[in-house]
């Protein structure tokens, strides 16, 4: 007899059904994501790091702020949480258990069942805001049933899931785009120039306001300086200046006042897992999940500032460039150790093997070799897949 509990949906498989039995579930119990004050957040990199930031400074003002974020890093649970908190095992089993039949019936996978979930509890909890990242691309991902966000924010466009989202980056930019509701306004980064007017024809088109987030300047390590004011990071990723600025324009377009020390305070004090996190000191050991190739260019520069020798141990899922993020690992560490994890999206090690690199058949035995032989004033990196990082980071701490 089957046991519906939280391991039954971590094994539901995604079907590709479209956006109709999860809005048919969701209508039937009273549409919860449209009675909430939602940020809905897509990109290719750093929706994670951006929706964390909000969260801290929108909790810091006093407001009670629920999170959907994927993948998980730790419980599967942890996708969804309010404030610091993830959904108890208990609660999670109450609101599976109340949605069986519909689950049933609908054939919800996994990421649906979350978005259903994560939905309910947050109107059930009475959340001030709900931030939703998108799973993948916007247009078509579960999370893009939400018809009156409160904000939308883009981070980034660049190359991934193109076998998903199309192999040119204005048919990304559609996907991505297509979270700007009617009269909403849509707050993007740093997009590249040729992806612009996608973003604009949808604003136009939808009468939403778009909105591109105001240069930061960087002001040496974790300092950035953003509308006339001056920041500080906990973080040494130069990139999390980047998400940083787009969370504090998100945070101003809220009406948040983003110069109080409130504010500053909550921005040095966002961290999130597994986003180059240091998890020990000598050597120095930092997670980072740099899982396609703009996410690899924004580790290397920061790397620039690890002390070396650097060694830095990488897997990937068989629908990453892997040996072109491995290459460009080698060209800037002493040393590349590539191994493998289990799963059915990840990639082997003899696929992702490069010239001059080291094979390791399990991860733990490259973690390990890596520990034992770099110098104690050294450093690690271990990268590639967010899948690998839990593993890592779970081995590790």
């Amino acid at each position: 007899m089957t046991e519906y509990n939280e391991e039954w949906v971590m094994s539901r498989r995604n079907p590709n059904h479209g956006l109709a039995p999860l809005k048919r579930v969701l209508g039937a119990i009273g549409d919860p994501q449209d009675a909430l004050h939602t940020i809905h957040i897509a990109g290719t990199n750093g929706k994670g790091s951006v929706t964390n930031d909000l969260k801290e400074i929108l909790k810091a003002h006093g407001y009670k702020v629920g999170m959907f974020t994927s993948p998980h890093l730790v419980s599967h649970r942890d996708r969804i949480r309010i404030n610091d908190n993830w959904i108890s095992e208990e609660e999670f089993q109450k609101y599976l258990d109340a949605y069986l039949d519909a689950i049933l019936r609908e054939d919800l996978g996994m990421f649906e069942i979350d978005c259903l979930i994560a939905f309910a509890w947050f109107k059930d909890q009475k959340v001030d805001y709900a931030l939703i990242e998108c799973g993948l691309g916007g247009r078509l991902d579960n999370t893009n049933v939400i018809a009156h966000p409160e904000l939308a924010v883009v981070t980034t466009v660049a190359y991934d899931h193109m076998n998903i989202l199309g192999s040119r980056l204005p048919q990304i930019a559609f996907e991505k785009a297509g979270i700007i509701q009617k009269r909403t306004v849509c707050l993007v980064g740093a997009l590249p120039q040729k992806v612009l007017p996608v973003f604009m024809h949808r604003a136009e088109r939808m009468q939403a306001s778009l909105v591109q987030c105001p240069p930061f300047y960087s002001h040496g390590p974790r300092r950035l300086y953003f509308d006339h004011d001056e920041y500080e990071l906990s973080s040494l990723a130069e990139y999390q200046k980047y998400n940083a600025a787009l969370a504090l324009e998100g945070a101003k377009l809220l009406g948040i006042d983003i110069h109080t020390d409130l504010t500053k305070q909550a921005l040095y004090n966002a961290h999130w897992a597994g986003r180059f996190e240091i998890v020990n000191r000598k050597p120095l050991i930092i997670l980072d999940g740099a899982h396609n190739e703009e996410g690899m260019h924004a580790l290397i520069a920061s790397m620039q500032q690890l002390p070396h020798p650097i060694t830095a141990v990488f897997s990937a899922l068989k629908d990453k460039p892997g040996q072109a993020m491995a290459q460009m690992l080698k060209e800037n560490c002493d040393r590349l150790i590539i191994t493998q994890f289990a799963g059915t999206r990840a990639d082997s090690l003899h696929h992702l093997m490069i010239d001059g690199s080291e094979a390791e058949m399990t991860w733990q035995d490259a973690i390990e070799k890596a520990k034992r032989e770099t110098a104690p004033e050294g450093s690690i990196v271990i990268t590639g897949s967010l899948y690998f990082i839990s593993l890592a980071r779970k081995y590790l701490m």
